[in-house]
């Protein structure tokens, strides 16, 4: 692809991430054209994707949130390190002393953001998603709001992070949307061996966290859905 002139402009070798996997991983290949990669349910013409946070490399990302931790603990912190992923992927891995919403999917973002525009107030927000991909949308919304003093996003996402920081700031499994699920890069367990979460919708997730790693270092995550009548609360 960088060889290609259409993305000589656009793409440079840091913007591939690696991690390790297998053809099994991979069954198909799919092209499509889509208006968001990642639907956020709001008009790209009416939120710019143009307008987004500032970017931190993994080093900057670290740093700050090294500086965020150490202000935190002593109460001094005007920071808000924010998680914009869905719940099921933060509950099985997350910065320390983030924000996780509780959104079932990236959709349900701008409502997270709009009933908690107090929260936002004049606050550092330092933002991080899988692959730096939803913090292109949810950076600029949070932007449009005009509440917060300042917006930085994870370059990158945490597959960045971990290629140089695997035992970093951040723990537990990371959750990919492909056949392994989820990916480790330190050996901390963040769940329970079982969640059975209700969670904005009539239907409930069951999230079964599998605790083992295959040889290339892989975890396995089986997720299921099941009525929400049969799903427990949240423990």
């Amino acid at each position: 692809m960088l060889s290609q002139p259409l993305f000589k402009d656009i793409l440079c070798r840091d913007d591939f991430k690696s991690s390790a996997g297998g053809a099994h991983c991979f069954p198909d290949l799919r092209v499509g054209v889509f208006e968001e990669i990642v639907p956020m349910g709001i008009d790209p013409k009416k939120v710019s994707y143009k307008e987004t946070g500032i970017h931190l490399s993994p080093q900057e990302f670290h740093r700050e949130v090294e500086q965020y931790l150490s202000q935190a603990n002593q109460g001094q912190s005007d920071t808000i390190l924010l998680d914009c992923r869905n719940f099921y992927e933060s509950k099985i891995g997350h910065f320390q002393g983030c924000l996780a919403p509780d959104i079932r999917k990236f959709s349900y973002f701008p409502s997270y953001v709009d009933e908690n525009l107090e929260l936002f107030k004049n606050k550092r927000v330092l933002m991080y998603c899988t692959g730096g991909i939803r913090c292109e949308r949810g950076s600029a919304y949070l932007r449009s709001k005009a509440v917060c003093r300042e917006v930085y996003q994870l370059k990158g996402g945490i597959h960045k992070y971990l290629e140089e920081f695997p035992d970093g700031f951040y723990r537990g499994k990371l959750f990919v949307f492909d056949d392994r699920y989820a990916i480790c890069s330190n050996e901390d367990i963040i769940s329970g061996n079982f969640l059975s979460i209700t969670s904005h919708s009539s239907s409930a997730f069951t999230i079964s966290i599998l605790k083992h790693a295959d040889t290339a270092g892989r975890c396995g995550t089986n997720i299921n859905f099941v009525p929400a009548s049969t799903a427990g609360s949240l423990s």
